[in-house]
């Protein structure tokens, strides 16, 4: 029920993309993590590495289809985030487990799609969203694996005449980064269960 809500917080200066997690990196990945994780009231800022939003994640509107927001996922945001997640817990890691447990390897982006169902009983929602195409520099980038999260109940409580209540869950693009394209731009591609086909842009450039 509160996921919606946490999509909301979490959506609250980035550089450029770096494609490998270096000994420096990793130690800032660490420190920024832990930093986070000491103001967890704060929740966990995905707003510098989102690439789409709706106007409202609290709001289902029809004319916007099933996507709620799209985020982008870098080596190094995710060793952050890891670590962020460890030290909610209490739970002390080493950084080199960090960058394990980050599971993003370098040279490696992802998509992170937060989605809907298209009823308040639709869980197969996740099924329906296409393959993505992700273009950069006027290059095609490899699609490596799309994975798909269990869907859970959420609340959309500013939802005019219902509830507004709905699985969510999310779709993975993860997609293998060329050399000399860690500050292109282009476009990712894909379709949503509704059948509303986007056509976002993506400035690598813009994170780190």
């Amino acid at each position: 029920m509160r996921r919606a809500f946490l999509l909301a917080l979490l959506l609250g200066s980035a550089l450029a993309v770096r494609p490998t997690v270096t000994p420096a990196l990793l130690r800032a990945a660490v420190a920024e993590g832990e930093r986070l994780a000491a103001a967890p009231e704060a929740g966990y800022p995905l707003r510098p590495y989102t690439v789409y939003a709706v106007p409202d994640t609290l709001n289902l509107v029809a004319a916007n289809g099933s996507v709620d927001a799209v985020t982008l996922a870098t080596p190094f945001e995710r060793t952050r985030y890891a670590v962020f997640l460890r030290r909610l817990g209490e739970d002390p890691v080493r950084p080199e487990d960090a960058r394990a447990q980050a599971d993003l390897p370098d040279h490696e982006v992802a998509f992170i799609v937060f989605a809907h169902g298209r009823t308040p009983d639709d869980q197969t929602f996740l099924t329906q969203f296409s393959a993505a195409r992700l273009t950069l520099g006027g290059r095609s980038v490899p699609l490596l694996d799309t994975a798909r999260s269990g869907a859970s109940i959420s609340q959309y409580p500013r939802t005019a005449g219902e509830i507004g209540l709905r699985f969510i869950g999310t779709v993975t693009y993860r997609f293998r980064l060329p050399a000399g394209l860690e500050n292109a731009s282009g476009t990712l591609r894909f379709t949503d269960a509704t059948g509303k086909a986007f056509t976002l842009p993506v400035q690598l450039s813009r994170y780190r």
